[in-house]
């Protein structure tokens, strides 16, 4: 049965370097929690100490309501109820999927056992794989089978150390919408490591975004994205565009009017940042959010910037421009070509035009 995970408080060192400080989180029973962030972050820390392969120097986890790991003892991950679904897979290359599958469970009958592993791999849309080895199969084939492996023991959670990295890109893609749909389908709790914030927004129902060791950000990935709270989160949101600008007017709590060069924009200022008339300001666009303007003319509700094209590239169906704006370089993507050297157009919605300092 799916469990409870609470962590409180975990801090975690490797001599001078803390890898983990004052972590703390709740992953209700039957939902999923990605771990987000950059190489270095802590995730892969975070993993091993929740599957109990280390201990935290500080800090608790609980799994309903036992606790395995804090200052006065810890369970070794045997005692855990836990698997983990790896990224490099690891199928031991001489066994079927069949006994691959069915490894951990040798407490059923034959025919239980059997049952379960066919349920299983049918699932996941390979059950006609189940008499071929490992080298018989893709990539997306045996990511599925290490995936029904780690379901066949009925865990009480589920790890995923960054399980689709080792995967092509269009493969990766399906496998987020698969993936999402069969944990909303078991129910098992489950804790998501990546790198990748597509992917970990796609199969998670909060995140948990980390930097250097620290929670950054906790919540809904809806949120989290639509509504980053530092220029940091806005960054792995999306909004990498960046503009330079000065405040000139504060027109209402959380929106002011910003001078880019000879430009005004009207700026969200997230987070507590108190902005006032000549602060400098950083603007954040998305380009996936800008558009070229229809006939030079904003949208209501948009900003309204001129830019120059200055290259293009054809990237599959969508041709993406770097565009000068002022001083300062911009991108986007647009299903039209635009002849290098036009002066031309972009909205971008006042909501998703963010400040930060």
């Amino acid at each position: 049965m799916p469990t409870d995970v609470i962590v409180e408080h975990l801090g975690r060192r490797f001599g001078a370097k803390v890898a983990l400080r004052d972590v703390s989180f709740n992953l209700s029973s039957g939902t999923v929690l990605g771990v987000l962030g950059p190489s270095g972050c802590g995730k892969s820390t975070l993993l091993r100490l929740v599957a109990g392969l280390d201990k935290p120097d500080q800090g608790r986890i609980l799994m309903g309501n036992q606790v395995v790991a804090d200052a006065q003892g810890f369970v070794p991950p045997e005692r855990r109820s836990i698997n983990m679904v790896f990224q490099d897979y690891a199928l031991w290359p001489h066994m079927r999927v069949r006994n691959i599958v069915g490894y951990g469970l040798p407490h059923l009958t034959r025919q239980e056992r059997d049952q379960r592993v066919k349920r299983l791999l049918e699932m996941l849309q390979i059950g006609d794989l189940i008499d071929r080895f490992p080298a018989q199969l893709s990539g997306g084939q045996q990511q599925r089978v290490a995936i029904a492996r780690a379901l066949a023991t009925e865990p009480e959670l589920l790890l995923f150390d960054e399980p689709l990295s080792n995967l092509d890109v269009q493969l990766r893609q399906e496998m987020r919408v698969e993936l999402s749909e069969l944990l909303g389908q078991v129910g098992t709790t489950a804790l998501y490591v990546t790198h990748d914030p597509e992917e970990a927004s796609a199969v998670s129902t909060h995140l948990l975004v980390l930097r250097d060791g620290n929670v950054e950000e906790y919540g809904p990935p809806a949120e989290l994205f639509r509504h980053p709270n530092s220029a940091w989160m806005a960054i792995l949101a999306g909004y990498t565009n960046q503009l330079s600008g000065v405040v000139t007017q504060v027109l209402e709590p959380g929106l002011c009017l910003v001078q880019v060069g000879s430009q005004l924009l009207k700026v969200t200022v997230r987070g507590r940042m108190a902005v006032q008339p000549g602060s400098p300001l950083r603007v954040y666009l998305n380009s996936s959010l800008m558009r070229i303007a229809v006939n030079g003319q904003a949208s209501s509700g948009c900003n309204h910037l001129w830019a120059t094209v200055q290259t293009q590239a054809l990237e599959g169906r969508q041709w993406r421009l770097r565009l000068a704006v002022e001083q300062e370089h911009v991108g986007l993507w647009t299903q039209q070509s635009v002849a290098v050297g036009s002066h031309i157009g972009v909205e971008v919605p006042i909501t998703e035009t963010l400040g930060f300092g």
